[in-house]
């Protein structure tokens, strides 16, 4: 039994490492292969239409910037140098093609355009466009204008005659500070040279995914479903398939087969739930810069939560708010299941994550926080948690499709199992609050 614990806990363990290194690495940058450059079009500030497949032929360079009001002043004299650059290039190059896409999230400022030529003195002679949520443009290129998910503030994309995408250069990331700095106009004149004549020579420069993040998200929420708070979410789940399977007469593969819907509809009516929590949270998040004080802010919070879970702070985590809640929502719960099974066990998932998110706040806040510093659309942030809400599913779906017997079983083991990754989850929060605490010192471990 001893033993048994024992490799339960280090699986644990090994688990929740491995969550929290793909969480701070999900977004790393690494190599590339060029590929065809997404296509689109779009209309410019001069109310010019035009489509990236009209430059084929020539060497294209595709400037990504955020230039709008309230500005950043942490990246404006890289927004403001890489401009004049911009500028000098198109006014002295004649086989390249320059479009700036300015990523906007305050729809009430004015143009990036008129501040460039009204505040900088730029003579803007090239397709700018203005890129607002949900970002048709620049979200095809998300993976070439971030680092670690920090918006590279400006960012230039190389593409070749062919469409292809040869090269990304990171000038600025807020809260990192200069990466590849500001190309000159002399420096990106070679490189349109070099690009034209064939001698460039594969991808160049690094690119972030996405993937891992998605895989990350979904561990993270099985292992928060082993959780004290993810208790009421067992209870709830066993009596309200017990009694359905208790006053009927199917046989038992018609009850596995019936149970394991049952946990499907649950799962996706949580998940629903959690889907509308990420795209709120992220459009939250346009209106925030993850600035180096972000970071500290961030850490602070997450230090504080990771010791609530550790050691709870009255008051801040209540269980039984789930079972008021739910009470209020009894009536119609009750009303839906009547009417179809699978109705009622989605309308029940909805209920239990509103009730359960205020609990898990400790549990949840990590992602949160993550998600508000990545640069993503606001749909984007809601599939996220969607994913979540699936992962934290995993383990009800196969306890709903078992016998009473086996759920009963295995619904002590997971309440064991909850009180040991509860703790180890609450030293993981803190790790990482001190990690991105230490970026407001210019410490940055990814």
């Amino acid at each position: 039994m001893k033993a048994n614990r024992f490799l339960l806990i280090i699986i644990l363990i090994g688990g929740i490492l491995l969550l929290t290194s793909s969480l701070l690495l999900g977004f790393k940058s690494g190599e590339h292969e060029t590929r065809l450059a997404p296509d689109f079009t779009a209309v410019d500030e001069n109310g010019v239409e035009f489509s990236l497949s009209d430059y084929r032929g020539t060497v294209t360079i595709l400037h990504f910037t955020g230039l709008e009001s309230p500005l950043c002043i942490e990246c404006e004299k890289e927004m403001k140098d890489q401009l004049v650059e911009l500028e000098t290039l198109a006014q002295s190059v004649d086989n390249v093609s320059i479009i700036t896409v300015n990523i906007r999230k305050n729809p009430y400022s004015g143009s990036g355009r008129d501040i460039a030529e009204q505040d900088y003195g730029i003579n803007v002679s090239w397709h700018w466009v203005e890129d607002f949520s949900p970002y048709h443009i620049s979200g095809l290129y998300q993976e070439y204008w971030t680092v670690d998910g920090a918006f590279s503030n400006p960012t230039l994309v190389l593409i070749d005659e062919n469409r292809s995408i040869v090269g990304v250069y990171h000038i600025y990331c807020m809260g990192k500070g200069k990466l590849d700095g500001v190309q000159t106009a002399e420096s990106l004149t070679q490189d349109v040279q070099d690009i034209a004549e064939g001698s460039w020579g594969g991808f160049k420069g690094e690119t972030s995914g996405s993937g891992v993040a998605f895989l990350s998200i979904f561990v993270l929420g099985v292992l928060t479903a082993l959780s004290p708070c993810s208790i009421v979410l067992l209870v709830v789940m066993i009596s309200y398939v017990g009694s359905l399977q208790k006053d009927s007469e199917d046989t038992s593969k018609k009850l596995t087969a019936q149970g394991f819907w049952i946990g499907v509809f649950f799962t996706l009516g949580m998940s629903l739930v959690f889907f509308v929590f990420g795209m709120t949270i992220q459009s939250v998040g346009f209106f925030i810069e993850a600035s180096t004080v972000f970071y500290l802010i961030a850490g602070v919070i997450l230090i504080v939560l990771g010791t609530n879970v550790l050691i709870p702070i009255k008051g801040i985590c209540k269980i039984n708010s789930s079972s008021r809640i739910m009470g209020k929502g009894q009536n119609i719960f009750f009303k839906l299941s009547k009417k179809s099974l699978y109705l009622g066990a989605l309308f029940l998932g909805i209920l239990f994550a509103i009730g359960w998110a205020p609990c898990a706040m400790s549990l949840m806040m990590p992602v949160f926080i993550l998600t508000l510093t990545q640069k993503i659309s606001i749909l984007m942030g809601g599939l996220l948690l969607f994913v979540f809400g699936l992962g934290h599913g995993v383990p009800i779906v196969p306890l709903c499709a078992v016998t009473s017997n086996i759920r009963g079983k295995l619904g002590n083991k997971y309440a064991t199992a909850g009180r040991w990754t509860q703790k180890v989850f609450g030293i993981i929060i803190i790790i990482i609050g001190l990690i991105m605490a230490a970026r407001f010192w210019g410490i940055n471990f990814w």
